[in-house]
């Protein structure tokens, strides 16, 4: 049995097990096995920064209309705002009301920082980070301390086991594991390769929403696989969080459980007074 990491912070320990996972990408070498191919809105964003970083636009530019770029890469606008959302989560381009995109750096940021001041903004880390998947299996019971009170409709759970990574970096920044309950399992021939997010798989094929979602934030140490996987020594201290997304209904569609290495993604909190 896997030893639990030690608590170095004050509100819980991490708890990630992997005995018994089907083998998928090796997250441990990443090299190992050739990396999936990419979606489409990702390869055009990074057809975008190699021309920005080629010089076809610098910095202080303002990108070609959204109709007009969109005819220049031959693809569609749909396709090109999911572009240009990366290169904008990344710091690369800037939205600017009655101006339009503008280039505002050549580089994308190499550190990621989880805005929690809105239920868009903490969903972005989806569209920021690619999550590689790693292993899939069917668990019943409590496979988890943060599924403790929680029904399934089925009595079974779908686990779900990747690593992510930022956009235009190999390292991997965060290990995850999510569960589902075994109702949505639907999604399975849908998690291959690198995907943005489960839950907008479970959206889609479900026609479900994501409508709240609760998280608790704590500190824990890097277990060994977890420092293998994040490139980190055994025991760092890495940052956990822990996440419940409901459907307007109440009902859960994804508990995730997600350990980043606090170098490559920090968390940033905002809270207004409201007036008397």
């Amino acid at each position: 049995m896997q030893r639990r990491p030690r608590v170095v912070g004050i509100l819980f320990a991490c708890q990630f097990s992997s005995p018994n996972l089907r083998s998928g990408t090796n997250l441990m070498n990443p090299d190992a096995a050739s990396l999936p191919s990419e979606p489409l809105y990702r390869q055009v964003g990074h057809a975008l920064l190699e021309r920005i970083q080629a010089g076809d636009w610098a910095v202080g530019d303002v990108l070609p209309k959204e109709v007009d770029l969109a005819r220049m890469l031959d693809v569609s606008r749909a396709t090109l705002r999911q572009a240009l959302d990366i290169l904008e989560k990344g710091g690369v381009v800037q939205r600017v009301r009655k101006i339009g995109t503008r280039v505002v750096a050549t580089t994308l940021a190499t550190r990621y920082v989880q805005r929690m001041d809105g239920l868009d903004n903490i969903l972005r880390l989806a569209g920021q980070t690619a999550m590689r998947i790693g292993a899939i299996r069917t668990v019943s019971g409590v496979p988890d301390e943060g599924l403790r009170g929680v029904p399934s409709a089925t009595g079974y759970w779908l686990a779900v086991e990747g690593a992510r990574h930022l956009q235009g970096q190999d390292a991997l920044s965060t290990w995850t594991v999510l569960y589902l309950d075994n109702k949505y399992a639907g999604v399975v021939p849908f998690l291959t390769g690198e995907i943005d997010a489960v839950y907008t798989l479970v959206e889609r094929v479900y026609d479900v929403a994501v409508h709240s979602i609760r998280h608790r934030i704590g500190a824990c140490a890097a277990t060994a696989d977890v420092a293998l996987a994040l490139g980190l020594p055994t025991g760092s201290p890495c940052l956990e969080v822990q996440a419940w997304l409901h459907a307007s209904d109440g009902s859960l569609i994804e508990f995730v459980r997600s350990i980043h290495n606090p170098a490559l993604i920090a968390i940033e909190l905002t809270s207004t007074r409201d007036a008397p």
